[in-house]
């Protein structure tokens, strides 16, 4: 997990630590402000509300707690998340149970890029009970898996490439020569099967020997895949909207900037800047977010993939007010478990 500096002041003692998990604990549960007769009552400590009380104002002074209503009970600030994550939370894998029954799930879908990634957002949705996000792979370098050549016109032809991580590129090729369909079927079958799993520039020099159509039609092979789609431009899957607008956090007009983040193309837009690839489970926190438009989320996030060949990024995005001993699991074991299942597609 990504471990941003995070003091542990002396005076933080072992009592105000237990105290601090168990407020996370409670108000994550709850959406209620915790007082201290909740914590007495609730987990049965012996110490005394006043003692509470007074740990809690220290707390308080600490910056990782505050007080909404003068009379009421506290909440966790996003610094107190924070050393939470840091300092008091299991460091726990996700249940043994749980990571069977993904992985038996996955069989069904795990030759089929597609409906893989639409699975891993619905599944990672389900396990953490928060909003997925999950991006269809991107090689840093895009490599032909199969293209096809359409005749439009005696002298114009439809060029449909598809890269290995199934990104689709549509180009029209005005020819050289009027070519009728048969020919043009015949260069593409036999060119696939040799230039599949290459890249454009181990496909120039095939283009350099060839002759004729198949030199011009390899050329634009190569170009195609030089303009493939960005990992930024990748659509985002997404699945478990209706799980974060239920929260009280994002009620009335917060709900619809949460249906605007998630249904646009902004969403991969602010949190790329602050991806580091190949790191373990990333976690950005209420103020932690540069973007002013994530600054109400709690957002776990890792890439997967193929290290230094392909690239996607999956994560889970809810209230700051999220089950992070649940959530970090959830997305660590699905980050490992999509890389597996690529390196075995990529393998194949």
């Amino acid at each position: 997990m990504d471990r941003r500096v995070m003091p542990n002041p002396v005076d933080m003692t072992a009592r105000r630590q237990k105290l601090l998990q168990l407020l996370v604990r409670e108000y994550v549960d709850s959406g209620k402000p915790v007082g201290s007769a909740t914590l007495v009552e609730r987990f049965g400590m012996r110490i005394s509300s006043a003692t509470i009380r007074n740990e809690m104002v220290a707390l308080e002074q600490m910056g990782y707690v505050q007080q909404p209503h003068t009379s009421g009970g506290r909440v966790p600030t996003d610094l107190g998340y924070r050393y939470y994550v840091h300092n008091l939370m299991p460091n726990g894998n996700l249940a043994q149970s749980e990571q069977v029954m993904i992985r038996h799930q996955f069989r069904q879908v795990e030759a089929q890029l597609d409906s893989m990634v639409e699975f891993a957002a619905s599944v990672l949705s389900s396990t953490s009970g928060m909003a997925s996000i999950v991006t269809a792979p991107r090689t840093h370098v895009p490599r032909l898996r199969h293209f096809e050549l359409i005749s439009l016109q005696p002298r114009l032809a439809l060029m449909i490439l598809v890269t290995q991580e199934s990104a689709v590129r549509q180009m029209m090729l005005h020819l050289p020569e009027e070519v009728e369909q048969p020919i043009l079927s015949a260069i593409a079958d036999q060119q696939v099967g040799i230039l599949r799993g290459l890249s454009s520039v181990e496909i120039a020099p095939y283009a350099v020997t060839a002759e004729g159509l198949t030199r011009f039609v390899l050329e634009h092979v190569a170009s195609g895949l030089r303009t493939a789609d960005s990992l930024q431009d990748t659509p985002v899957r997404h699945s478990g909207i209706d799980k974060i607008l239920m929260q009280p956090e994002f009620a009335g007009t917060e709900g619809q900037m949460v249906v605007e983040l998630m249904h646009g193309s902004g969403l991969l837009g602010q949190l790329l800047p602050q991806l580091t690839e190949g790191e373990d489970v990333q976690v950005f926190i209420g103020e932690e977010n540069p973007a002013q438009a994530l600054r109400n989320f709690g957002i776990v996030i890792a890439t997967y993939g193929i290290d230094g060949e392909v690239t996607g990024i999956l994560g889970v995005l809810g209230p700051t007010r999220m089950r992070y001993w649940h959530s970090i699991p959830s997305v660590r074991y699905m980050a490992r478990l999509m890389s597996d299942l690529m390196a075995d597609l990529y393998s194949a």
